[in-house]
């Protein structure tokens, strides 16, 4: 009797630890593809699993897996796919020549448009019938993007879904995201994702990093949340409770970063550094015209790209000249991801511009020493990940922070645009060419790819553990509960200084009593 009843209690522990066709909902309102590219891999591994994935996207699969729906986000807004026109750098007037002010009024502008667009979509996706319909079924857990828009969990609530959420951030943690785990986003040493600042801050940068952590969170309070619970509740005809509260019910979150590349930053259990797990799960072959481009270089080859966003076509004419003068000055030859280039490409001098390149693939070949981007995350996770060193070039967003973590970690050189010219660049690329950059590029990816697991498998672990143990199992901290002045021990430092100042009030009346005792009062003359 006894063997049977612990053969039972093994066969018990072995189910509850062991998940197989749990229902996951993925929601991805964000209309950028690099930003769904990352998670990707995840979806496809779950739904391999055994899992039944509903995924809503703008981004629908060319050949889904089993077991895997979408719903089509396809048409209710414009995608961003090489779409951003750098002709918006140019003509600003009076303040031209003044870079700083010049990236101010772009990052506010930039910001301006994620408002828009986070607001514009929540309004078309309220109204969408497959997307509400689909929230009226239930899962085990939810799998949201945590950029810029808080629709969903609005949408979530109204449909009383009570399944653990995971957010998913594809680039650094945004300013309102980390106090979701309760982790600490201390602007001493926890930089903005929109500077250019490393966690070692002079006095100067940690005033504009505390600046800009507080001016984004209320500006996503303000232009995003409420807007978005607005809409919302005029939608479904009654209140919800408040936007910020529901953002803090996430179980926990998966950010495409790892400490190898941005530093070490504080984690919780419930935050999980997963860079790079959108890496080596696809395969692309090379074009044969620029395998051969390659094969013939005699002294290697610099790969240059923007992107996916970033329209390289449109760089103004100057731009353009003086990166090409740069370029030919190189005895290694050049593949440019130029949109407007031929379908074979276009051949001119050292350069061959292509209109679409496998870069990942490209990466990892042998005759590719250096790598010139705008250093959005995805492109540097690939040259990290195959040990290239590169040449930044940042414009706006998680950019300069990806940029400076980069050069701090010793593997690239920065070249802000509004700083970008020939010298500037010919030093840059001269740079990072050198054995000793080469060298540490190589040293960065090892420890990169040196962790206990990938972290695709890290991803698939922590959600199936969510799975199993849902909200009984909390992974953050209880700073997250607690409001700013209380966090801050503002409440504390007011008690104490209260307690200081009540003691002194104290001592100095006991003081005056004790002095009035033991000093007598001169007697006054009679007259």
């Amino acid at each position: 009797m006894r063997v049977v009843a612990i053969k039972y209690f093994t066969i018990v522990i072995i189910l509850s630890s062991y998940v197989h066709g749990a229902r996951i909902l993925g929601l991805f309102p964000y209309t950028g593809r690099s930003h769904q590219m990352v998670f990707e891999p995840l979806l496809r591994k779950l739904a391999e699993r055994g899992h039944h994935v509903t995924v809503a996207t703008f981004f629908p699969l060319k050949s889904p897996p089993a077991n895997y729906t979408e719903i089509t986000l396809e048409g209710i807004a414009d995608l961003r796919l090489s779409n951003f026109d750098l002709s918006v750098y140019e003509n600003f007037g009076i303040i031209d020549n003044i870079p700083k002010m010049k990236e101010i009024l772009l990052l506010l502008d930039v910001f301006k448009l994620l408002s828009i667009s986070a607001t514009d979509i929540c309004s078309k996706v309220i109204n969408l019938p497959s997307l509400n319909e689909a929230l009226k079924k239930e899962y085990d857990v939810v799998l949201m993007e945590n950029f810029n828009s808080d629709c969903m969990y609005g949408l979530l609530h109204v449909h009383g879904i009570k399944a653990p959420v995971i957010g998913l951030s594809s680039c650094v943690l945004m300013p309102w995201s980390t106090e979701r785990v309760g982790a600490s986003d201390n602007p001493s040493y926890v930089p903005v994702v929109t500077t250019k600042f490393t966690p070692h801050m002079t006095f100067m940068e940690r005033i504009e990093n505390t600046f800009w952590r507080i001016y984004f969170k209320l500006w996503f309070r303000y232009s995003v949340q409420n807007e978005e619970q607005a809409l919302i509740e005029k939608k479904f005809g009654r209140q919800i409770p408040d936007f910020a509260n529901l953002g803090r019910n996430i179980s926990m979150m998966f950010v495409n970063t790892y400490h190898a590349l941005h530093g070490v930053t504080p984690l919780v259990p419930g935050l999980v550094e997963v860079g790079g797990m959108h890496l080596n799960e696809t395969k692309t072959d090379i074009p044969q015209y620029i395998e051969k481009f390659l094969n013939e270089s005699e002294h290697g080859v610099v790969l240059f790209s923007f992107g996916s966003l970033i329209r390289t076509a449109t760089l103004p004419k100057y731009k353009e000249e003086m990166i090409v003068n740069s370029l030919s000055k190189l005895k290694q030859r050049v593949i440019w991801k130029y949109e407007d280039s031929a379908e074979q490409g276009n051949l001119t001098g050292n350069i061959l511009r292509v209109r679409w390149l496998p870069q990942y693939e490209l990466l990892q070949h042998n005759k590719i020493h250096a790598f010139i981007a705008h250093g959005g995350l995805l492109g540097m996770t690939e040259a990290v990940s195959a040990g290239k060193p590169m040449v930044v070039v940042p414009f706006f967003g998680d950019q300069p922070a990806n940029g400076a973590a980069a050069a701090a970690a010793g593997f690239a050189k920065v070249v802000p645009y509004y700083d970008l010219s020939e010298e500037a660049l010919d030093d840059a690329i001269q740079t990072v060419l050198s054995a000793e950059m080469r060298m540490n590029a190589r040293r960065v990816s090892k420890m990169w790819k040196d962790r206990e697991s990938s972290p695709l498998d890290t991803a698939v672990f922590w959600t199936e553990r969510v799975i199993r143990w849902g909200h009984a199992a909390p992974l953050h901290t209880a700073a997250r509960e607690l409001a700013f002045y209380e966090l801050a021990l503002l409440d504390v430092a007011a008690a104490y200084i209260l307690a200081i100042i009540i003691i002194h009030i104290i001592l100095w009346f006991l003081l005056s009593k004790i002095i009035h005792l033991f000093v007598k009062e001169p007697k006054q003359k009679l007259h």
